[in-house]
């Protein structure tokens, strides 16, 4: 019976349930792939809060950064936050997420 009203009722939420699904999935791999880079030098970096300050390699701008256990770091000796230096030579690619940058990768030239 395929017209059975219960049937239907659980075929129409599974078939919701693999929508969203797809669509979560599609949305983190977009985050994940996405974002601005940011070249620049270190000016400061603070482990204990998570956060790196930038300053723009051409001009006066800079941005502090926040760094969780997801942001990636790339480079000659750089594994994580505590490898990050002043005056560091750094891309910062980051993400606008409420009022925060976060870091989503950090790589050393």
């Amino acid at each position: 019976m395929l017209c059975n009203p219960r049937t239907l009722r659980h075929t129409s939420i599974a078939l919701v349930m693999l929508v969203l699904s797809i669509c979560l999935a599609s949305e983190n791999t977009a985050i994940a792939q996405g974002g601005t880079d940011f070249p620049g030098i270190v000016l400061m970096v603070d482990p204990a809060a998570g956060k790196l300050a930038v300053k723009k390699d051409a001009g006066g701008t800079r941005f502090t950064f926040a760094v969780n256990d997801k942001t990636q770091f790339d480079g000659p000796g750089l594994k994580s936050l505590k490898d990050v230096k002043k005056g560091d030579n750094v891309t910062v690619n980051y993400q606008v997420i409420g009022s925060q940058y976060l870091a989503v990768k950090v790589t050393k030239k």
